[in-house]
């Protein structure tokens, strides 16, 4: 079974998600090079992503690398972002930095539970005095329910 590469992948990625991005801007209005509408620079940034994505594409195809992917990291993190959503939205803040957090840190198999604990309770006393404190914005810092 041959391997997919993980160059491949992460191009795949990328022109999928610079393809959504022309999509999504294309609904703005372009104007011209002279006088730029709210589209035409999501559209050209777009573009190059597409385009570099598929040079990245053909050069892994023509020199495919011979590891394999570990998907742990990939999967740890998409994980940690969705779980920051829910737990945010569910439990406020420090629960949803505790979630992120403790999630990204099983990215990496030699990353501890005790670090993870310690960057956790920094890291929600940090956004804490700045977004409660300093900024003044009304984030509940834990709740039960929306």
């Amino acid at each position: 079974m041959k391997v997919m590469s993980l160059r491949l992948v992460v191009a795949v990625i990328l022109a999928l998600i610079g393809v959504v991005a022309l999509v999504l801007a294309l609904d703005y209005e372009m104007g011209s090079a002279r006088r730029m509408g709210p589209g035409y620079f999501p559209v050209v940034l777009s573009a190059i992503l597409i385009l570099l994505s598929l040079g990245e594409i053909v050069a892994s195809l023509l020199r495919p690398e011979a590891r394999s992917i570990d998907w742990r990291p990939m999967i740890m993190i998409l994980g940690a972002v969705t779980a920051f959503g829910v737990t945010l939205y569910l439990f406020g803040m420090i629960p949803a930095f505790f979630a992120v957090i403790g999630l990204a840190a099983q990215s990496e198999r030699h990353f501890g539970w005790l670090p993870a604990l310690v960057l956790a309770a920094v890291t929600s006393l940090g956004a804490y005095l700045l977004f409660s404190r300093f900024l003044g914005m009304t984030i509940p810092l834990v709740q039960f329910g929306p």
